[in-house]
């Protein structure tokens, strides 16, 4: 049986904005990054999951959303705060997420 899907990276332009990385970690909870802000979370990520950093939160405030991303480091990965709810990833899982919001950066 197949995990199911935690996260989705897709591309969009804003006539404002430009570029923009989103985030989709439910049906209603999408959070859009500039390529900077993505940049800056992907190096995060992988800092946290490979032990470089000690942080045990990473916090970003989004220029583009109304959300912020939330990111709590537990023992066996990350959870990802969204609305009232959270996305558990494990460490292979933040992995992904942080390779594909770099690939998505072009």
């Amino acid at each position: 049986m197949s995990k199911p899907i935690l996260f989705e990276i897709s591309v969009s332009k804003n006539r404002v904005m430009g570029k923009q990385i989103c985030i989709k970690l439910a049906d209603y909870f999408v959070l859009k990054l500039t390529p900077a802000e993505a940049s800056s979370l992907s190096f995060a990520l992988v800092a946290v999951r490979d032990g470089v950093s000690p942080e045990r939160e990473i916090y970003m405030s989004l220029i583009a959303s109304d959300a912020a991303f939330v990111g709590t480091v537990t023992d066996s990965g990350m959870s990802i705060a969204k609305g009232e709810g959270a996305t558990a990833l494990d460490w292979e899982e933040v992995g992904k997420l942080a390779a594909e919001m770099a690939e998505a950066i072009g």
